[in-house]
């Protein structure tokens, strides 16, 4: 049993108690560093991006660029939900730095395979690498950011500030890439990913903090098995499954643009690569336009957001298609970036809303094999359109097609949204009032609140009996109780207070007997819940330990 959170001294390490005082205050821990590699991430990924589609072009043209995006994205989406299950059960900053180091090897082999002028398989081998490990970051980020949002509203803005800084890196990449390529070799960029990861790997090593979440031991089958179970759980989830299908038709068209524009820079503009990537610089502008403007409504519905967002991804790319001037060009591509920068952040602040918070990691994981897929297939399109059709009209039918299926798909995450319960926000203070509940994320909390069954219970009634099978967790939302061991009263409890966590967490019968003495309320959380919720967060399991051993055994 335990009362007020303040009436347990906590017994737990330095790094649990500072997760915990961050989430106590709303703050989000480690929030400079997380940003940085979420910026240092996008970066690497769009510059290695862009300079391999150059490579392919530049030896095979569109059509080998088209390969390119295949070699690509079809290992990683293979891959990503195995990747993406290893947020759910491994340190993220060690699975961070581990997806940067082989980044950073990656990026070596793909430079030292174009010093050499080895052939394009080798360069698509250490570019699939690269990518592969590269999917790791936005399912652990999506993670942390759940673990310590307190309200919906908090995990928005943190979702925008996440956006706004990727936009920062998407534009980062391209132009980092534009100004090398103006000077040198593809070569280049990539010996300047390889220190730029090596250099993030050990960023994440020292700056993020550590997990608040109990050791687990490594083990391939547990891995495969939690992948398994997040591409059912977004298969068979009707919320997850639209939102997920929604964002992989978006980024299906995302794929397409990307041979579009090199296309354009190469082909209508007769441009060479350094305009590819002034292209991507535009579009990631037109990303952080639409980040900083949407922190501006924060407390608006999210799925109007897509819907107003599927309509700027597409229908300026009906007149990209028909100019040659490279100011045109670039305005309307910014206009198709600040498309996809809404829907980034409306839809998959959606998909960590609808989502069960233990499922976030794996969900995204599927989620990026599914956009990784897209991505993939759409790039093969558009090559082979491109290669056999005149490219003003190929462009315009894509726009059209493009905005009837986006805006329909935009339109039925409403649907979703509307889905999605409202938390008792009464009972959720009551649960952190709870001490060892207090650390939980909130999406736990508001878990354990729905799966909760109310009572209302008169005074004069045992709501637990000595000896008896624990296979409920109770917290005493209103009223108050007298708790008697061996018949000897040991304390008298009013609410806020939670009962019968001794029984569950050490599996033993009922150590004490718990008497109303005036009508109560009173939450029911099952077992099974309650120590799922307990285990996944360190410092709640340390604390409700320290407090089941203070009533272990009766007090003199």
């Amino acid at each position: 049993m335990t009362r007020h959170p303040h009436s347990v001294q906590h017994t737990v390490g330095m790094d649990s108690v500072d997760a915990a005082d961050a989430v106590k205050s709303g703050g989000l821990p480690g929030a400079r560093g997380l940003f940085a590699t979420v910026f240092l991430h996008a970066l690497a990924e769009f510059a290695a991006w862009i300079a391999v589609l150059v490579v392919a072009f530049e030896r095979g043209g569109a059509s080998a660029a088209g390969i390119a995006v295949l070699a690509q994205l079809v290992p990683a989406a293979v891959l990503a939900p195995v990747v993406g299950a290893a947020g759910d059960r491994f340190a993220r900053h060690r699975v961070l730095t581990a997806s940067f180091s082989i980044a950073a090897i990656a990026s070596g082999g793909i430079a030292a395979a174009l010093v050499l002028d080895a052939p394009l398989a080798v360069i698509y081998t250490f570019a699939a690498v690269f990518t592969v490990s590269t999917t790791a970051a936005p399912a652990t980020v999506a993670s942390l950011l759940v673990h310590y949002a307190r309200t919906p509203t908090e995990l928005m803005r943190w979702n925008v500030t996440n956006s706004s800084v990727r936009a920062a890196g998407c534009l980062g990449g391209p132009l980092l890439t534009a100004v090398v390529l103006g000077f040198t070799e593809p070569a280049a960029v990539f010996a300047a990913l390889m220190v730029g990861c090596a250099v993030t790997a050990l960023l994440t090593g020292l700056r993020l903090p550590r997990d608040d979440r109990l050791p687990t031991a490594l083990s391939i089958s547990n891995v495969l098995d939690d992948a398994r179970r997040g591409v059912a759980y977004v298969v068979t989830a009707p919320g997850p499954r639209r939102i997920v299908g929604f964002i992989g038709l978006t980024e299906l068209f995302i794929g397409v643009l990307d041979i579009v524009f090199v296309a354009v820079a190469f082909e209508q503009l007769d441009r060479g690569g350094s305009v590819v990537a002034l292209l991507s610089v535009a579009f990631a502008g037109g990303m952080l336009v639409a980040a900083a403007s949407t922190s501006r409504f924060v407390g608006w519905r999210l799925s109007p957001l897509s819907i107003i967002g599927a309509a700027l991804l597409t229908l300026p790319l009906t007149v990209v298609g028909h100019t040659t001037s490279l100011v045109a060009v670039l305005g309307l591509t910014a206009a198709l970036g600040a498309g996809s920068g809404l829907v980034e952040i409306s839809s998959r602040t959606l998909l960590q809303r609808a989502c069960d918070d233990t499922m976030t990691s794996r969900a995204y994981g599927a989620l990026g094999s599914t956009t990784l897929i897209a991505a993939a297939i759409g790039g093969g399109i558009a090559g082979q359109l491109i290669d056999t059709g005149d490219l003003g009209d190929v462009i315009s039918a894509i726009a059209l097609v493009g905005a009837t299926v986006l805006i329909i798909g935009a339109l039925q995450l409403g649907r979703v949204e509307r889905s999605i319960p409202s938390p008792d926000t009464a009972l959720v203070a009551r649960l952190r009032s709870v001490s060892f509940l207090s650390a939980l994320p909130q999406p736990t909390l508001e878990r354990l609140a729905r799966g909760s069954e109310h009572r209302s219970v008169s005074a004069g009634c045992d709501i637990i009996v000595e000896g008896d099978h624990g296979d409920e967790f109770l917290v005493l939302i209103s009223g108050a109780t007298e708790v008697h061991v061996g018949g000897t009263l040991l304390g008298r409890f009013a609410a806020p207070a939670g009962f019968g966590e001794v029984a569950l967490l050490h599996d033993v019968p009922r150590t004490a007997t718990v008497t109303t003495t005036e009508p109560c309320d009173i939450a029911a959380i099952r077992r099974d819940d309650f120590l799922e919720a307990i285990r996944r967060t360190a410092t709640s399991h340390r604390d409700a330990l320290v407090v089941a051993e203070q009533y272990h055994q009766p007090a003199g």
